[in-house]
């Protein structure tokens, strides 16, 4: 059964596949509820049923992030008759860029709409039934590239530089409220988005050892998570020195995507 003192209603963007979806199996156990969100209903209903099948009670949306009125509706009918605990916004989306091209503007747009409107999107609503309980988590899955922007992907770099600096201000707002708010910021890990990856990816996780790293700082209450803690220390000693000579010291690990993916 659920620990009295863990979240009994959790909810997690982008469940159907990589990290949300180990998150979600790791969340997964009698006593809890979850709701799961993602684009691919076929692949989002298998997370569910895995999740169902160890003891959960599982309840899946397929709903856009970026679709702003139906994610807020179901939010609030959801909350309405099961009060969220715990909010995961993991959904993200990355391209990259090929041998010899940058991100376009509309790859930028894109994961702008996804990696930082998308998560306005949801914590907005959700905060709705959270402040007047004056309780809840909040966590949003970011990138150590938002501490350390990314030479070969600068418009993602920003959008996770940009929804860490949102989740941040919230930290520090939602204090009167009694609402923790957790940074994560996670190196590389072996999903859909490492693929076609030219390039080192050090310290690379798989997403069960990434949620759990995740999961046992949130059941923690840190407000602050990111692994692996080689890169981490890496970045803080490399933000000491002169860009010039940082860039030099990485040249290492540039990297470009082969076929990188395209937004809509």
């Amino acid at each position: 059964m659920a620990n009295p003192k863990s979240p009994k209603t959790v909810v997690i963007t982008g469940a159907s596949a990589g990290l949300g979806a180990a998150l979600a199996q790791a969340y997964a156990e009698p006593g809890r509820t979850l709701a799961l969100f993602a684009r691919d209903p076929v692949r989002l209903e298998t997370i569910a049923q895995s999740c169902r099948d160890r003891g959960a009670t599982v309840e899946a949306a397929r709903i856009d992030v970026t679709d702003a009125p139906a994610l807020a509706a179901w939010i609030k009918a959801f909350d309405a008759k099961t009060p969220i605990d715990l909010v995961i916004a993991n959904a993200g989306v990355y391209t990259g860029h090929g041998p010899q091209t940058m991100e376009t503007a509309s790859d930028i747009v894109w994961m702008s709409r996804i990696n930082l409107e998308g998560v306005a999107n949801l914590v907005q609503p959700v905060l709705e039934g959270m402040r007047p309980r004056k309780r809840g988590h909040i966590a949003i899955i970011g990138s150590l590239a938002a501490l350390q922007p990314l030479a070969d992907a600068p418009g993602y770099s920003a959008t996770k530089a940009g929804v860490m600096a949102y989740g941040e201000a919230l930290q520090e707002y939602l204090i009167p409220d009694k609402i923790t708010v957790t940074l994560v910021y996670p190196g590389h890990i072996q999903t859909a988005q490492v693929a076609g990856h030219v390039g080192a990816l050090p310290h690379i996780k798989t997403p069960e050892e990434a949620a759990a790293i995740i999961k046992r700082g949130l059941d923690a209450g840190k407000t602050f998570i990111a692994f692996p803690w080689q890169l981490l220390w890496l970045i803080r000693a490399g933000r000491t020195l002169h860009w010039r000579v940082r860039a030099l010291a990485g040249k290492d690990f540039r990297f470009h995507i082969q076929n990188p993916p395209k937004g809509p």
